[in-house]
């Protein structure tokens, strides 16, 4: 009896030979070829070529506006045409004119690729203040939202984090209202760690709820707006995936994506 990651790749390369014939086809197999072929790839075993997506159907997800993405400890770079973008938002306005002028009042650093003019191709590093980003304002709104840089838009689908199911839950965070059941895997955030509240999953039943940290939250709201969650459709999580994924792709500091930036 054949072992069974024989039985698997034996099934994938049968996959791949009917898709392949059957492709040319397509058109007297169904009126929509593609969804034809989604139902093919579905068979395919997770990470290999052609395969579908963990998150075929979608991902639970909505934004809490609790800021806390933009207070992680770690780097955000702008790339050139973005830090070209922010200065026209900002205007005179927001104390800048120049990316001279950018550079000297939010820029703690900077990387130009070898060849390339520092003042149209750098690559820049935002500072922070008080353990934030830097255009994170009082009321926890960013300052450049309608510009912000892919790396903000596009989290939490990086790359990293949509690699599979345990990566994606391994990013969620329970409210800090929520207290952690004991003996769960269960987290709140933490500058170093990060995480997302918005990431959904239900809060754990048996975990215990401290009334005292509670305070004001409406416990059975929290339930409900989770229930609630919005679906992220597949189409707009690969569109994300694929933004930032190039936009790391592009960053010309090798050591930097080795060693303490990815996404």
């Amino acid at each position: 009896m054949l072992h069974h990651d024989a039985k698997s790749l034996a099934l994938y390369l049968f996959t791949l030979s009917f898709l392949f014939l059957t492709r040319r086809t397509s058109h007297a197999l169904s009126s929509k070829p593609s969804s034809f072929f989604r139902r093919i790839r579905s068979i395919i075993p997770q990470k290999l070529p052609l395969s579908l997506p963990w998150y075929e159907k979608g991902l639970d997800f909505s934004c809490t506006g609790c800021s806390k993405c933009c207070q992680v400890d770690g780097d955000v770079w702008v790339a050139p045409e973005e830090v070209t973008n922010i200065v026209q938002y900002l205007g005179d306005g927001g104390g800048v004119s120049s990316i001279d002028e950018f550079r000297k009042a939010y820029i703690r650093a900077e990387i130009t690729p070898a060849g390339g003019d520092q003042q149209s191709e750098s690559w820049m590093c935002l500072k922070r203040k008080e353990g934030a980003c830097i255009f994170l304002d009082p009321s926890g709104q960013c300052g450049i939202y309608d510009v912000r840089p892919v790396q903000c838009s596009t989290y939490p689908f990086w790359p990293s984090l949509l690699e599979d199911p345990d990566a994606w839950i391994e990013e969620s965070v329970l409210p800090d209202a929520i207290a952690i059941g004991e003996g769960t895997a269960d987290r709140h955030w933490s500058a170093e760690l990060g995480g997302c509240e918005g990431i959904g999953r239900m809060i754990d039943t048996a975990a215990a709820v401290n009334e005292e940290d509670l305070k004001d939250v409406d416990l059975k709201q929290l339930y409900q707006e989770q229930r609630d969650a919005v679906i992220i459709e597949r189409e707009e999580i690969q569109a994300k995936r694929k933004a930032a994924k190039r936009h790391w792709r592009r960053f010309p500091g090798e050591e930097i994506k080795r060693d303490s930036w990815y996404l």
